[in-house]
């Protein structure tokens, strides 16, 4: 969903992953790399595929989680707005560092694993990542929510 916007087309989207995967495999070649490289190959490819076809809008509706009970309906719209604010962030920056972000941040790879997956050394991951933050920070600046990258980067020092 980080990736497409919507559920619905990143459901079509990991569909479409799997049989590329599938038509691929007689393809693939060990080279030393993790499979889920090859896999990740894949997708990267299919989700650019696919933003050229189709341009989406960015739409968060679907990210919108609804709280599962009314005990902390405050909490729940707070983080539904950090949510917003940092999907629509997200959404300005280039390709390039979004990827990075989210393969370190969301899915926790480390910049030697996102390296073999994207084809970059690992100094290269980390300077696309100390750029991506760089700009993360600015965007979230101009939105007037600085605050929330000073307390994610804060969380983030602290583990």
């Amino acid at each position: 969903m980080s990736r497409t916007g919507a559920k619905h087309e990143a459901e079509d989207l990991v569909a479409d992953v799997f049989v590329r995967a599938m038509e691929a495999l007689d393809r693939y070649e060990d080279r030393g790399l993790p499979f889920v490289a090859f896999l990740f190959r894949i997708a990267r490819n299919a989700a650019i595929d696919k933003s050229r076809r189709t341009r989406p809008d960015m739409s968060i509706d679907d990210l919108v989680n609804h709280p599962e009970s009314g005990q902390n309906v405050e909490a729940e719209a707070a983080r539904s707005i950090e949510r917003d604010a940092l999907f629509n962030a997200m959404s300005k920056l280039k390709p390039d560092y979004r990827e990075v972000l989210l393969l370190r941040f969301v899915e926790g790879y480390g910049a030697a694993d996102v390296g073999r997956m994207t084809g970059r050394s690992e100094g290269a991951v980390r300077t696309l990542q100390h750029r991506a933050l760089d700009r993360l920070r600015k965007q979230l600046e101009r939105s007037g929510e600085l605050s929330l990258f000073e307390r994610l980067s804060g969380a983030d020092a602290a583990e």
